[in-house]
């Protein structure tokens, strides 16, 4: 799913004006528990960025001094409609969004990004988990602890149990562990073709690790009736 900055970023962002003063800026960072904030001149264009940095080493300047001569200059604005991935590689912790017309629309953050994504790795794991449970076949996976996280309509039906009575609790007595399902879960060696009864039904078994990007997170077994 193509994710563009415009659907995720924060629309509504406080902004400066270039003459405003510290005094000003100050005070308004502290009503609105904000550290940073972009601004922009008369036209509505991003011409800077202020945070409570430029605060910091505006210790000993005179309150009245204006933002203008300490905020950050070498702005990278982005536009709405760029990509979020393109948007993660730029290594800024803060970037004003703009329009086509050069015009700020809003504010992308590195919490914006980890939401965007936080999305994304949820409605896939949802999807997931929907195409394992329409399945004909058992699946049952767990974590590296043993404590099951997945366990499809078709295992709940064959061991009679209530799925969300199983899910989060540990392989027990009912769910014996005939498999090896704990060893492939913390060593992420696969085994394939196990032979195995269950409630007087004949399966055969293939356990595999269960990865995500390189790291060993589990193991899950698909029971294929024999």
């Amino acid at each position: 799913m193509r994710v563009l900055v415009k659907d995720v970023m924060t629309r509504t962002v406080i902004r400066l004006q270039k003459d405003w003063t510290i005094k000003k800026v100050v005070q308004l960072f502290l009503d609105r528990v904000i550290d940073g904030a972009p601004v922009i001149n008369e036209k509505g264009m991003v011409i800077g960025i202020f945070t409570k940095t430029h605060l910091l080493r505006a210790f000993d300047m005179p309150l009245d001094t204006r933002i203008e001569d300490l905020m950050t200059k070498n702005v990278i604005p982005i536009n709405e409609n760029m990509l979020v991935e393109e948007a993660l590689s730029i290594p800024v912790g803060r970037l004003p969004v703009v329009n086509e017309e050069g015009l700020m629309v809003g504010w992308l953050t590195r919490t914006d990004l980890a939401n965007a994504f936080l999305d994304q790795y949820q409605s896939a794991i949802g999807g997931l988990e929907s195409i394992l449970d329409s399945l004909p076949d058992p699946v049952i996976s767990i974590d590296r602890l043993g404590v099951i996280s997945f366990f499809n309509q078709v295992a709940a039906e064959l061991y009679g149990l209530e799925r969300d009575e199983v899910i989060g609790s540990k392989i027990n007595i009912e769910i014996k562990d005939y498999w090896g399902l704990l060893e492939v879960a913390r060593t992420g060696q696969t085994r394939l073709g196990i032979d195995s009864a269950v409630k007087g039904v004949r399966f055969r078994v293939d356990v595999i690790p269960v990865m995500r990007q390189e790291n060993l997170m589990g193991a899950m077994a698909i029971l294929r009736q024999v």
